[in-house]
């Protein structure tokens, strides 16, 4: 399987265009092969493709937040990120703790999935604790939410959320497009980097190949001083400590 970064990871040493550009630079130096963007920085599109061709970069996919979908034109946002070459966008959260939240959210992907398909691109939804717990209904937000767009589970939240990655993964097989590798201790307050935290990576690692994922995504949630450590240590880990 190949390795891509979301970039959130490296969100301490880029504030502009230039530092986007030269974290790019170092996260191919890493030797991830492709990355997941966390906003652009003022790069405008042909000038952040162009930049990837060169680096030999996949732009696998992009995070934007519900809030900033339903304030922003649908067709452009996706534009812009076709016209960069990502392959999915991936919506990274949003509430879902009412039934009208998960509806506005259900909806909103669904109108997504409709446009990006039109595009040759594919749409998902990046999970945290909050879609795994039951709505006063019995709803479980992440059912209904997977039941209209594909998920990108991020393993470290499912397993926060007291899910058994691997057959949680076996399980949804239909219904995971993406999966995001992430670490930290069980109670979800302590990141670190891959191989450093609780998770079962291994776990989860097996379960993408079983499901035939090409790709897996590292997130790095700590706050390390210059941005990279922990991201240059979770890529070293994957490759000496598992099977990938």
């Amino acid at each position: 399987m190949k390795i891509a970064l979301q970039m959130y990871s490296v969100r301490a040493a880029v504030s502009d265009k230039e530092t986007f550009f030269a974290a790019l630079e170092k996260v191919k130096e890493m030797g991830y092969e492709g990355v997941e963007f966390a906003g652009c920085f003022g790069a405008d599109a042909a000038m952040l493709r162009e930049k990837l061709a060169e680096l030999g970069l996949t732009a696998l996919g992009c995070h934007e937040g519900l809030g900033n979908i339903d304030k922003s034109d649908m067709d452009e946002l996706l534009a812009f990120y076709h016209a960069v070459g990502v392959e999915n966008f991936v919506c990274a959260g949003g509430p879902v703790g009412t039934r009208e939240e998960l509806t506005h959210l259900c909806s909103q992907m669904k109108r997504l999935r409709e446009k990006a398909e039109k595009l040759g691109m594919k749409v998902g939804y990046h999970n945290h604790t909050h879609e795994f717990k039951p709505l006063e209904d019995g709803t479980l937000p992440i059912e209904e939410i997977a039941a209209c767009c594909p998920l990108e589970l991020d393993t470290y939240w499912s397993f926060v959320a007291g899910k058994d990655n691997r057959l949680y993964m076996r399980q949804k097989k239909a219904e995971i497009g993406l999966v995001h590798i992430k670490d930290g201790s069980a109670d979800g307050k302590r990141p670190s980097a891959i191989g450093e935290g609780e998770t079962d990576i291994q776990a989860v690692l097996d379960a993408a190949k079983e499901n035939g994922l090409k790709w897996v995504i590292v997130e790095v949630e700590t706050d390390g001083p210059d941005g990279f450590s922990d991201v240059q240590k979770s890529i070293e880990n994957l490759r000496s400590k598992y099977t990938l």
